[in-house]
């Protein structure tokens, strides 16, 4: 019987050594300011428990992705704290220990609020960091349930720092979130617009996202739920699986995306196809990035 190893992808040690690896996947089981229900604490050992039924090889990239990248590490859970500010304060110190240049930090989510400290991190090292948002939700509010660290709250934190933010397939906002971004130079490309149309989008959407690094955080929900139906706050409608993918890896070719982020899962039992899904959109990032790297004779610590 295989051994099973409480990393992504079922690697073995020359494969996921966090020393030589390019990639460290990070969980992060944040679920304390849910708003609807709660699961996605679940969500981060989800998805690696699901890795280890993927390919190693890409077809799509004719690539064995782990080794384009010399290794995908994935860093021990940390024990997170039950209060919002003390729990953001933990993943930034977490984060700015292990963000390099020569490495990709992926984040498994836990709820979305993750993603403000992640960047905080990430712009350490990148001041000029822009963000790319795949989401249902616009997570604007400037607070909700009363915490500025809320799961609605990361995308108004981060624009707040001075961050430009593009958001794609938002379809649930309220007006004075909408209000809020357009008196901002980041932009929100609504759901009505692109579901269906991504695809063809893509280009003119990453035209509007600044040059240079890019951190991409991608809310399981921004999906069709037909995707992912194991979520914490579905919304009708939403991105399609293909058209998905089109997007991130001309994002991967055009901007270098330093960081990213996978969060919102919230495992439901007979739904274990969420779960393939998201630990399936894990890989195809790094092989994006990997193969992008690679064009640009940047490469990773390999």
């Amino acid at each position: 019987m295989e051994e099973i190893r409480p990393n992504f992808l079922n690697l073995e040690a020359e494969l996921s050594d966090p020393d030589s690896s390019g990639v460290l996947v990070l969980p992060l089981p944040l679920d304390i300011t849910a708003s609807w229900k709660r699961g996605t604490a679940e969500g981060p050992a989800a998805i690696i428990a699901a890795s280890h039924h993927i390919e190693f090889y890409d077809e799509e990239l004719d690539a064995v992705c782990c080794e384009l990248v010399g290794g995908i590490a994935t860093h021990p859970t940390p024990e997170l704290p039950a209060d919002p500010a003390a729990a953001a304060a933990a993943i930034f110190e977490i984060a700015a220990r292990l963000v390099r240049a020569d490495r990709l930090l992926l984040s498994l989510g836990g709820e979305h609020a993750v993603t403000a400290p992640l960047v905080r991190a990430h712009r350490a090292l990148w001041p000029s960091l822009s963000v790319v948002q795949i989401d249902a939700h616009a997570d604007l509010r400037d607070s909700y349930m009363g915490s500025p660290h809320n799961h609605a709250c990361p995308m108004r934190r981060i624009v707040e720092d001075g961050v430009f933010l593009t958001g794609i397939g938002i379809r649930s906002l309220d007006e004075p979130e909408r209000r809020f971004i357009r008196g901002e130079r980041s932009r929100l490309h609504l759901g009505h617009q692109v579901a269906g149309r991504l695809a063809d989008l893509a280009d003119e959407i990453i035209a509007g996202v600044p040059p240079g690094e890019v951190y991409l955080t991608i809310d399981l929900d921004g999906f069709d739920p037909a995707v992912v139906p194991a979520v914490g706050t579905p919304v009708p409608g939403g991105l399609g699986w293909a058209e998905t993918l089109i997007f991130i890896r001309r994002l991967c070719e055009s901007r270098t995306v330093v960081g990213a982020d996978v969060v919102e899962l919230a495992p439901r039992d007979g739904l274990h196809y969420a779960d393939a899904a998201a630990a399936r959109l894990v890989h195809k990032i790094i092989g994006y990035v990997a193969v992008a790297r690679r064009a640009e004779d940047v490469g990773f610590r390999v």
